[in-house]
Order: C-alpha cells, then sequence, then structure tokens
C-alpha cells in the first residue's frame, strides 16, 4: 500500500512538472524591440565650394587616417552619461564600421568643399602627388550628457612629401537635440558636427595653397 502511494505521489509529481512546462511555453514572451541602424551623412553635391579653392586644376588630396578612441570602435552607437560613464544603445547601432563611415562622410564632404574629384582615401602615394595629405584624430564623437552632439579632433595637413602645412585641435558641440530616444535626431547633429569639421579642414587647405 505505501509502495502504491509513493508510486501515485510520484506520478503526480511528474504531471504537476510537465503541465508547469506547457504552461510557461504557452506564455507570451517579451518582443525585443528592432535594432535600428545608422550612418553619417555628408554635404549635399551642390554646395558650394569654400571660397578659393580651385578649379583648374583641381587639387588632389588624401584622407590618409581618420582614427578613433577604442570605446567608439564598436557597433552600438555610444551616449554619455556623465564625465566618467558612457552608455551603449545596443538597439541603435551604426550601419557598419563607424571610423569608415566617418572617412567616406569627411572624404565626399572635402570633395564638394574643394570642388575637386580627386578625393582618395589612404592612398598614401599617387603617380602624380598630392597637393595636400590629410589625417585626423578623433577624441570624442558622441551624444553628451545635456543632450548636444559632441566632436573633438585633432587634425593635420600635410603636403605630398608628408611635411605638416597645418594642424589644429577642433571642439564643436550642437545645440540639444531632445529627449535621449531622438537617435534619428543625435545622428543628424553628429552629421553636421562632422561637415563643420570638414569646412574647417577644407579652408586650411586653401589656405596653405595660396601661401605656396
Amino acid at each position: 500500500m505505501f509502495i502504491d502511494a509513493r508510486r501515485n505521489a510520484k506520478q503526480w509529481l511528474a504531471l504537476l512538472a510537465l503541465t508547469s512546462m506547457i504552461a510557461c511555453s504557452a506564455l507570451p514572451t517579451a518582443e525585443e524591440p528592432d535594432t535600428n541602424f545608422y550612418v553619417l551623412g555628408s554635404i549635399p553635391a551642390n554646395a558650394a565650394a569654400v571660397a578659393g579653392a580651385p578649379a583648374d586644376p583641381a587639387l588632389v588630396v588624401d584622407l590618409a587616417a581618420v582614427r578613433l578612441p577604442q570605446y567608439l570602435q564598436r557597433s552600438q552607437v555610444v551616449t554619455r552619461v556623465d564625465e566618467n560613464r558612457l552608455s551603449l544603445s545596443e538597439f541603435e547601432q551604426w550601419g557598419g564600421s563607424l571610423e569608415k563611415n566617418m572617412m567616406r562622410a569627411l572624404a565626399a564632404n572635402l570633395g564638394v568643399l574643394l570642388d575637386t574629384p580627386d578625393v582618395h582615401m589612404r592612398a598614401r602615394r599617387l603617380p602624380g602627388g598630392v597637393d595636400a595629405r590629410v589625417e585626423v584624430e578623433v577624441m570624442q564623437f558622441e551624444r553628451g550628457p545635456d543632450g548636444r552632439a559632441l566632436l573633438a579632433a585633432q587634425w593635420r595637413v600635410l603636403d605630398n612629401d608628408e611635411k605638416p602645412l597645418t594642424s589644429n585641435i577642433t571642439n564643436l558641440q550642437s545645440a540639444p537635440v531632445g529627449a535621449l530616444d531622438t537617435m534619428h535626431a543625435t545622428i543628424s547633429a553628429m552629421s553636421d558636427l562632422l561637415a563643420e569639421l570638414s569646412v574647417q579642414i577644407a579652408t586650411a587647405i586653401v589656405a596653405a595653397e595660396a601661401t605656396r
């Protein structure tokens, strides 16, 4: 009798466990939000070139390097929470390498601003040489805790023999772009800051050419 009771108890426990598993599997699971992917925009192709940009012959420019700090070398879009903390947006990501995206956007911007089709990326050596070689060291490129997009970069322009022509440190910030979930507006503001940096570099290239 005791053996039958114990057997029945085990059967009931097994049935209860199976019922619980079926019930749990039937519960609706919370859907993860879709991942959004972003790329930086560039200056419109019909925008005006910077004053003094020579059209004939067109300048030959090599965008030799765009380097990012390690914390930006990731797929997630980075937001600065405070001076010492960063937040990674798991469902807000770059559509590819941010470094390559910045390089392509900068190259496109310089082509428009200098009115030249001869802007190359990491060409190093071209048969006819270059008029200017550009190197950019990005120090900061993210949304700040106050809702402003931030861009800090050290850059320099060199001649064909890699002799420095000019160098500068640029610190830019946008107007506040709204709540933390307005990532589209943040990326648009970051694109605008990159365009502003492009104007500074293009203006420096034209000034250097005028003194040679």
